[in-house]
């Protein structure tokens, strides 16, 4: 009975001498799974690491599993966890994670349909990311074109129009003094065969221009569908009506507003968004490149686009004059390459909006008057 009881005293000294062993946090677990990712990329990578570092993360690994873990061994995990984060740098343990292929677990419909397939994992949230990206710019690219192709066709018409309005009054014009001249001299050949030919010439531009508005009905008629506005007044007129001239009038009117409200807003919006979707593929192709992307480059380029719109918006608001809004050419394609510019440059447009606020308010800060009265020069006093 000594002898047992001078054992059991001996093994309790010893279990008391032994360092005491705690449980592992799911964050020190979590970690420790991170770590082994942060390793296998720089060995993968083939940057340069100390031995003393990697066998931390291993001894780490097996004393976790072990349940031999203790407040040492956590020190020296973290301390190496902080120096394995800054060897990959820029690289983040975030981006590794999102550049990295998840397994199926099988749970959902869309898992299982997978699993279905044949797949084994899905692909890494980055590369889901970029899809979704590129999903996008193509479904932004194809309505802009639509619009682009519309908004063409009605300002095309529109011009046609205008044209021939102002072709037909230099003609009246010319018109009214050949019939001066027939007062006189009803019996020149030549100023009569003038007037015929401008007479016949200013009809076929009235057909001309009346052909253009009848091809504006349907234009605008699709523009009011689109937004809900109900069917417009003109569209149950006769050509034989009398009213006939006053619908081609209000149809021309409307045409304009249309026209002009597709390119003040809508067509530099959608080249702001443009141009924020070029900016975020770029960017995200250099980041899958370089593993550096993560969860919150999702949100910094989801504003990105956002202000890539406000920019087009903005940019149409302070170039959209009636008069640049209804002109072909350079002066309507301005704007729309401004907008694309604002939304793939949008810092550069804010600093611009930046200094000219700060130039424009500095005249009327009370602090910055001050200080100039302050500064002004004092008149010498004269000598008396």
């Amino acid at each position: 009975m000594k002898i047992e009881d001078h054992n059991h005293q001996n093994q309790t000294t010893v279990q008391s001498a032994s360092p005491e062993v705690y449980n592992v946090s799911n964050e020190t677990s979590m970690n420790i799974e991170r770590a082994e990712l942060v390793l296998s990329y720089i060995i993968n990578q083939g940057i340069d690491i100390s031995e003393e570092l990697v066998k931390v993360v291993v001894d780490s690994k097996f004393m976790s599993h072990q349940k031999k873990w203790n407040p040492e061994i956590e020190v020296k995990f973290r301390m190496a966890y902080k120096e394995l984060t800054k060897i990959i740098k820029p690289v983040t343990v975030d981006s590794l994670i999102s550049s990295r292929p998840k397994p199926i677990s099988g749970n959902g419909a869309f898992e299982k349909m997978l699993t279905f397939v044949g797949k084994k994992e899905r692909n890494a949230f980055s590369h889901i990311s970029a899809r979704g990206y590129t999903i996008g710019t193509i479904i932004t690219m194809v309505f802009l074109l639509f619009i682009q192709i519309y908004f063409y066709i009605g300002s095309t018409r529109l011009a046609n129009i205008s044209e021939c309005e102002t072709e037909i009054e230099a003609k009246e014009s010319r018109l009214s003094e050949l019939l001066l001249v027939k007062e006189v001299n009803d019996d020149n050949i030549a100023v009569n065969n003038e007037y015929e030919r401008v007479f016949n010439n200013i009809l076929e531009l009235d057909e001309k221009r009346k052909s253009n508005i009848e091809m504006l009905r349907p234009w605008t008629k699709r523009v009011r569908a689109v937004t809900l506005t109900g069917q417009f007044k003109t569209d149950s007129i006769s050509l034989n009506s009398k009213d006939f001239d006053k619908a081609n009038t209000a149809i021309v009117q409307e045409a304009k507003s249309y026209v002009w409200i597709i390119g003040v807003y809508i067509l530099p919006l959608l080249y702001g968004i443009i141009g924020g979707f070029t900016f975020v593929l770029r960017e995200i192709n250099e980041e899958i490149k370089k593993m550096t992307f993560s969860d919150g480059s999702n949100v910094k380029y989801l504003l990105r686009i956002l202000l890539g719109a406000i920019a087009g918006l903005s940019v149409g608001l302070f170039w959209g004059d009636i008069e640049h809004a209804q002109k072909l050419g350079l002066s309507t394609l301005s704007p729309m390459l401004l907008a694309f510019l604002g939304g793939y440059c949008v810092e550069y447009l804010l600093q611009f909006i930046e200094k000219v606020a700060n130039m424009f308010f500095k005249k009327y800060d009370p602090e910055n008057q001050k200080k100039e009265k302050s500064t002004e020069p004092v008149a010498d006093k004269p000598q008396q």
